[in-house]
């Protein structure tokens, strides 16, 4: 999976649905980490966050956070039993 396009993917819905503040938190984590995994650990944060407290931008982006969180399981990022 490569990962930056899939948050690509989750920028531009979230920009055509009106969620602009929400995509610049996204964006900020991801600006504020110093290598690519810390990077993908606080963007996979944000996402699960929006997945556990945020159902009108998860039904937005749903497809795009599960792979999110299926990669990161495959990466040991989350571990194999993970229950969100």
């Amino acid at each position: 999976m490569n990962w930056h396009k899939v948050l690509k993917n989750i920028y531009h819905k979230l920009e055509l649905s009106g969620f602009q503040v929400i995509k610049d938190d996204i964006h900020e984590g991801q600006l504020s980490g110093g290598t690519s995994g810390e990077i993908f650990s606080i963007v996979l944060s944000k996402l699960l966050e929006i997945k556990r407290s945020n159902k009108e931008v998860y039904q937005l982006v749903e497809i795009e956070i599960e792979e999110f969180i299926r990669y990161a399981k495959s990466i040991n990022y989350l571990g194999k039993d993970f229950i969100e």
